[in-house]
């Protein structure tokens, strides 16, 4: 799946999404990951949604996001509820979904120029 070019080069956006890789502008991650408009973790430990814990969360929320946008692999799959209150108590927004539907609503996003975290799970059997 191919995405439309940003427009301000300065900011990470998504390039192109498939199974198992991410191109984050000139950047290629094929494990879990979460970027920002001007960060990025390539290692996020976080392999599926069942490894899922606050200490993880904590890293995305110590980005200052104003929503996660948590893909969750190559289908949609909820987090325990614990986690959106978590969130809701540090007011912000966690949204699910799959990896490519995160992809496209975090660039969206940030051609509004909204403080957006998207973290990607990354499925190792996904190849």
């Amino acid at each position: 799946m191919k995405f439309t070019e940003h427009r301000d080069s300065n900011v990470y956006a998504v390039k192109k999404y498939q199974p198992g890789m991410v191109k984050v502008n000139n950047l290629e991650f094929n494990s879990s990951c979460y970027i920002t408009q001007k960060s990025y973790k390539d290692d996020w430990q976080c392999p599926a949604i069942s490894a899922l814990n606050t200490d993880l969360m904590d890293e995305l929320l110590a980005e200052k996001p104003e929503v996660i946008i948590l893909g969750t692999g190559e289908t949609q799959t909820f987090p325990e509820p614990l986690f959106f209150a978590y969130c809701a108590a540090q007011g912000v927004g966690l949204e699910v979904m799959a990896n490519d539907a995160a992809c496209r609503t975090y660039n969206v996003l940030t051609t509004e120029d909204r403080d957006i975290v998207l973290a990607l799970i990354m499925d190792a059997e996904a190849d």
